[in-house]
Parts: structure tokens; C-alpha cells; sequence
């Protein structure tokens, strides 16, 4: 923990600072205003957007900032807390009452200072030496404000991986951390985001031998009504669909980070059995290793029951490798199962519901570990000893390297096989991470493969592209105890930097020195 500074921020008895920046954000006090009184704040009337508050915002239940809910403050009160905050204000109490020896006070949902100063024991000391007013000040003003997770359900050092556009929005300061940029876009957004993963130290992911005492089960519904999905312009990808109870309304268990929960009055076709909700497929090969197939443990367990599941088109479909999913199918053995689409309005008897087995972003359970693994390397496979996985017959869509023909031609060179994944049948990909001494490549879903042999043992090089986040390549690695490491080439994008941009490689052949160097 840096104390960098921390004189100026050193709590007093008998004070409160009078303009403590730390918990007021006035662009997010004015729109607050304006939302309450339909018209915009303006200094040359209200005057000082801070004192404003003081004086008349906060007895209005309007909040400065994201972490203050003057609502849940005041629910939480005790009696002698809830007089003081009738009279002075609950930003005002809350202030004076988090500078009282011992107390622990909650100013919102979104921030857990009990679970804080548990996890962080060396910001509880700086606390009880003045340096610190309360969990939530230490918070909002270290000097490393990406450091810390701020209950246990959000992962820093996750999101700002997972999302790399934000990543570098911190990383030039246009949000004070990845969990700033969540409160005031990433909800709204419905950004993926992660649980920071009790008993870790920070910075630090379990191994797989910590997951036996994890438990993966399931819970059980009866009586529910599933709706197609549909694009409507909802959700992160403009789809919508719906899980619903007997009574009509949204069950929370089954919601999509990809997709909006809706409702409907539509008269369901009634199936009275019992089915497993495999979750969303989407005809994409990393996604449904990832995300689709996060329940096969459980499939796997259950192979008597049928299996349910919605459908979505991303906006990056895999139409260039057609009868893919099928041949997936039939390596995972999944077409010795009974699979059902949601199509129309359906009820059901009763539905089960697996966790996940995709613990945390860069953590899978062993269980689910086992259950993909099914593909054994025929004993005549032909054996590799270096093969480039090439992007460079992929449509223009998935994003492109311009410039990695002539860095495949110098790799070639050099004895590297050159390989179009998208050209090869799904065994035959899995294949190379069991036969190959190494295999390298730009980032991408054709590294998931190595999770469905029985025997991968190549050596993993991934080339970084920007947009793409790193933590499911680091949980393969480590799931199937492969080597790997990362090398960052000199890129320029064509547009703003998303999965999908196409890049031009500035200088091919120095990067194939590079991977070369790196495989030697």
C-alpha cells in the first residue's frame, strides 16, 4: 500500500474536510440534479456545485458519487445515526460518523468495507493510525487505485483483462480504475465481470488442486417458462429472452450478460420432463468452448436427461467453417444426447440449473477440466515440431494481420508449418496441441482446442492482439499444465480497437525473429 501524499488526506477529531474530493464528483451531482429537477445545474444560480449539495442536495436524497446511496446509509442506521442524519445530512454524517474509532459504516451496495479491511488488513492499520478516515476513503484516494477490489464480487485485475479498450482508458487516465468505469458505463453495458475470489491474495489465482472443496451444483426449478430469444435491439448484442417462474416473473439464476431477461403472455407448449439448461450456443468456436459449455460437467454427469438451450447469432459468426458445431458434437460425444432448442414459448416440468464451470475467468474446475478433455491423438497423427495457427484466410470481420503473409513466409523459412485452423476438422485442430513440439499464433479461439485432448503437450506462443483479453488463454495453460507466454508485436490498427479490428504488422520479419527466438 503506498502512503504517497498522505498527509494531505491525514484525518482530524474535530474536523471533516470541507471539500473532501475524494467522495464528490460534481458532473455526477449535476446530472443527479438534473435528473431530479428536470433542468440542468447551473453555477451562476445554484453557485458552488459542492455547497449546493451541502446545503440542499443531500436533504433531497441526491448523491455526489457512484459509492454513496444515501439510502442504503440511512437504512443501515442505528437510532442515534438516523437523528443525526434528520438534522445534518446523511453526506454529512456519514463523514463525521466513518471518523469514529471502531465503525464500519455502509454508504452503498457497491462497496463492502467489512470484506475490505479483511481483505486488506494492512489498510485497517493505516486506518487505526489516522492515516485513513474509513475502508471507503483508503479506497477512493490510494495512489494505486487499481491495486484493490472493492467487494467480493468484482475482480480488478479481471475486468481491466477482459476488457482491454478499458484497460487502456485507465491506463490514460480517463477513469480512476476498471471498477470506475463499470459504475458509470459497464453496468449499463452489461460488461462481463468477475468475483474477486475469496481467500486470494491479490494479484494471485488459485491452481486447480484449491478447487476440490469447491462445490459445483445445481439448482432446481419447477414449473418454468422459457421464451425464444429474438433480436430486438436488448442487450449487449441486441437480443432479449426469458426464463420465467409459475408466476410469470424473470428468474435471476438463469440471466445473460449478452442478452435482457423479458416477459411475455404467449401460451407455451407444455413438456412435462425433466431438462438441463445448457445455457447459449452461438456459432462461434471459442464462445461455446468458453461460455456455451460451462454446464458439461453436469452434462456429463446426467447424460439421461435432454438438454435445453437459446441460440444467438454474434456479430462475428464462424460461417466459413461450416458443420464445425457438429463435429464438436461428436468429439465431446454430445451427439449421443437429446437437445432441444427454445424455438417457442416452452414449459417445462422442471429445469436444472449447473454453476458454471468456468470458476473465474482464468480459472476452470476440474470437473470441467475432465469433461472436455475426450479427444485421444490417433497413434499414426502426424508429429509437428512448429506450427504457425494463420488468421490470414479468415474473413475481414474477425480481424485480420495485414502483413502476416510475409510473416508466415519467414517462419516458413525457418521450418514452421503453416496451418488455416478453419481448414481443418475440429479433431484435427485438437490433433496439433498433442502432436507439435509447439504451437504459435495470434491470439485467438483456435488455442481453445487444446482443452479437448486427452495429451496436449505443445508449447503454447501467443502473439497479443489488441482488443482481446488474456485471462480464458491463461486458463487453458493451466488447466492442461501447458507452457505459455505472450509476445507483443508493433501494431497499427485500421479503426478503434475492438476483437475485431484488422491491424497492419509494421515490422513482420522482426517479429519472426522474435517467435523464433522464443522457440529456439
Amino acid at each position: 500500500m503506498s502512503n504517497a501524499g498522505a498527509g494531505d488526506r491525514r484525518a482530524t477529531q474535530d474536523s471533516i474536510d470541507p471539500r473532501p474530493a475524494w467522495l464528490f464528483d460534481p458532473g455526477y451531482y449535476a446530472a443527479q440534479f438534473g435528473r431530479r429537477h428536470g433542468k440542468a445545474f447551473d453555477s451562476s444560480t445554484h453557485g458552488d456545485p459542492y455547497e449546493h449539495f451541502l446545503s440542499f442536495g443531500q436533504f433531497e436524497g441526491l448523491s455526489g458519487h457512484h459509492l454513496f446511496d444515501p439510502d442504503v446509509y440511512k437504512a443501515r442506521a442505528t437510532y442515534d445515526i438516523a437523528c443525526r442524519i434528520a438534522q445534518d445530512g446523511p453526506f454529512t454524517t456519514f463523514l463525521r460518523h466513518s471518523r469514529l474509532p471502531g465503525c464500519v459504516p455502509i454508504a452503498s451496495n457497491m462497496f463492502d468495507p467489512a470484506w475490505y479491511l479483511m481483505r486488506y488488513p494492512d489498510v485497517a492499520q493505516a486506518i487505526t493510525q489516522g492515516v485513513w478516515t474509513c475502508a471507503l476513503h483508503h479506497y477512493l484516494a490510494t495512489d494505486s487505485p487499481t491495486a484493490f477490489d472493492p467487494s467480493p464480487n468484482f475482480s480488478e485485475r479481471g475486468y481491466l483483462l477482459e476488457h482491454a479498450d478499458v484497460a487502456q482508458a485507465v491506463a490514460a487516465r480517463q477513469f480512476r480504475n476498471g471498477y470506475a468505469h463499470f459504475l458509470a458505463h459497464g453496468r449499463d453495458e452489461q460488461r462481463r465481470y468477475f468475483p474477486a475470489g475469496e481467500g486470494a491474495a491479490p494479484g494471485i489465482i488459485p491452481g486447480i488442486p484449491a478447487l476440490r472443496a469447491y462445490p459445483l451444483e445445481t439448482s432446481r426449478y419447477a414449473d418454468v417458462t422459457l421464451l425464444p430469444s429474438r433480436r430486438d435491439g436488448a442487450g449487449r448484442y441486441g437480443y432479449s429472452f426469458g426464463i420465467l417462474d409459475r408466476a410469470g416473473i424473470p428468474i435471476a439464476d438463469f440471466s445473460h450478460p449478452w442478452l435482457t431477461m423479458r416477459q411475455s403472455s404467449d401460451v407455451p407448449v407444455r413438456d412435462d420432463r425433466t431438462f438441463i439448461y445448457g445455457g447459449v450456443l452461438m456459432d462461434h468456436f471459442g464462445h461455446v468452448i468458453r461460455d456455451s459449455l460451462a454446464s458439461l460437467w453436469f452434462i456429463r454427469e446426467r447424460p439421461d436427461l435432454p438438454v435445453l438451450w437459446h441460440w444467438i447469432d454474434l456479430p462475428v459468426p464462424h460461417r466459413t467453417w461450416p458443420g464445425w458445431l457438429e463435429q464438436l458434437w461428436r468429439v465431446l460425444g454430445l451427439d449421443q444426447c437429446e437437445h432441444r432448442f427454445v424455438s417457442a414459448p416452452l414449459s417445462v416440468a422442471r429445469i436444472i440449473l449447473p454453476r458454471s464451470g468456468l470458476v473465474a475467468p482464468d480459472l476452470l474446475h476440474e470437473k470441467q477440466v475432465d469433461a472436455l478433455a475426450t479427444h485421444r491423438p490417433p497413434a499414426n497423427a502426424r508429429s509437428h515440431d512448429r506450427v504457425w495457427l494463420s488468421r490470414r484466410g479468415l474473413p475481414a470481420q474477425f480481424g485480420r494481420l495485414d502483413g502476416e503473409e510475409a510473416l508466415e513466409s519467414a517462419l516458413a523459412v525457418r521450418g514452421w508449418d503453416i496451418v488455416r485452423p478453419e481448414t481443418l476438422p475440429v479433431a484435427a485442430q485438437v490433433d496439433l496441441f498433442a502432436t507439435a513440439e509447439v504451437v504459435a499464433g495470434f491470439i485467438g479461439s483456435a488455442f481453445h482446442a487444446a482443452l479437448l485432448s486427452t495429451a496436449p503437450r505443445a508449447r503454447l506462443l501467443l502473439v497479443e492482439r489488441p482488443g482481446i483479453g488474456k485471462l480464458f488463454y491463461d486458463a487453458v495453460a493451466r488447466a492442461r499444465n501447458l507452457r505459455q507466454s505472450f509476445i507483443t508485436p508493433a501494431l497499427r490498427p485500421y479503426a478503434e480497437v475492438t476483437a475485431w479490428t484488422t491491424f497492419t504488422l509494421l515490422d513482420p520479419l522482426s517479429l519472426a525473429e522474435d517467435i523464433c527466438a522464443q522457440t529456439n
